[in-house]
């Protein structure tokens, strides 16, 4: 037999062993896959909507920031909203215009497979009710809403042009002291801090 010939017998013979996968055996990994993907849709959801929860701190933070550094550059008062009943954030005054004018800054805190119904204002149950370190304590709903006033020179000032110190809080309306966290703003200065909730002790730290 030629070296050519053996060649094509074992190929031959290779071809000849092999076989599909049968019907039995595609429906057992169908049913692995399907098993995996039921433990694991419902992870992969919570994940989206805690990341999504975080960004929304942290775009919180920053655009409460940026109204202070807005005000301070236009030499003007302008104030960062929060709008509880549509859980959106609305910067106005100065070149931003009147409230509801087509110029405000608007930020929508929900989306990106964070509801609406996600975000609480307030503190949930387990959570300190002191004070946080640097003096401010939570600012009460007013009408649905709070208003935080940054005046030319960067600091928060009431009618009576005294120091008003801030802090609003918020919670995932699932996760609760997990994912609470607050925003101070420092009436005398406009410094503003974050702090989230030590699920552990139920006091927030920096």
């Amino acid at each position: 037999m030629t070296a050519e010939r053996k060649i094509k017998n074992c190929f031959d013979s290779g071809r000849s062993g092999r076989k599909g996968f049968s019907i039995v055996e595609l429906v057992i990994v169908l049913l692995l896959i399907s098993i995996v993907a039921v433990f694991a849709l419902p992870q992969i959801i919570a994940s989206r909507r805690m990341l999504s929860y975080w960004g929304m701190q942290r775009e919180t933070v920053a655009i409460i920031v940026q109204t202070r550094q807005e005000a301070m550059s236009q030499r003007r008062p302008i104030t960062v909203r929060y709008d509880d009943a549509n859980k959106r954030i609305v910067v106005y005054g100065g070149n931003y215009g009147a409230l509801g004018a087509a110029t405000n800054l608007i930020q929508e805190m929900s989306g990106g497979g964070l509801d609406a119904g996600d975000i609480m204002y307030g503190r949930p149950g387990g959570a300190s009710t002191a004070a946080l370190d640097d003096g401010t304590n939570i600012t009460n709903l007013t009408l649905g809403a709070v208003e935080i006033t940054f005046q030319g020179d960067g600091s928060v000032r009431d009618a009576s042009d005294n120091p008003e110190d801030n802090a609003i809080f918020f919670y995932h309306n699932i996760y609760g002291i997990e994912a609470a966290f607050a925003v101070s703003v420092l009436g005398s200065s406009g410094r503003t801090k974050l702090w989230r909730c030590n699920p552990g002790t139920g006091y927030y730290v920096e």
